[in-house]
């Protein structure tokens, strides 16, 4: 599958990069509450692909657009994970109004972009790209 990123300030994505890296490390050392939300396995694959996206700009870059090729598997594993994690009232409560505020935007984009690779991919993929415009609906671009 193809997931397009961007494009968006870099800047931003390496606040939520970090941002995303801190909840990983609390809810790795604090794990009740996310039975069923959020597995080690996932924990990895979102570390894996965060080190991705914050590995491609470089430090004086101001604008950051990533492509690239992801197995449409992962993309759903890490897109559901991801539904689940942002809808998730353990989650919401390590989550500071002022974080929230300043790490939805790209966190929505993410969203999106998986949304739409997985809309490319065909019919099969629709079920969740569905469930997920259900529930977020007006705060995706499209």
């Amino acid at each position: 599958m193809q997931l397009e990123l961007g494009p968006t300030a870099a800047g931003d994505v390496r606040d939520w990069a970090r941002f995303a890296r801190r909840l990983i490390c609390e809810i790795r050392v604090e794990p009740d509450g996310f039975q069923g939300i959020a597995s080690p396995d996932l924990l990895s694959a979102w570390s894996t692909m965060i080190d991705t996206l914050d590995s491609h700009p470089t430090p004086t870059d101001p604008m950051f657009r990533w492509t690239g090729k992801i197995d449409v598997e992962l993309a759903e594993y890490l897109l559901h994970g991801l539904h689940r994690c942002v809808h998730s009232e353990e989650l919401q409560i390590r989550i500071t109004d002022e974080e929230r505020a300043r790490h939805a935007p790209f966190t929505l984009h993410l969203i999106q972009s998986f949304v739409d690779g997985l809309t490319a991919e065909g019919s099969c993929h629709l079920h969740l790209v569905d469930q997920v415009r259900s529930t977020l609906g007006e705060l995706l671009d499209h």
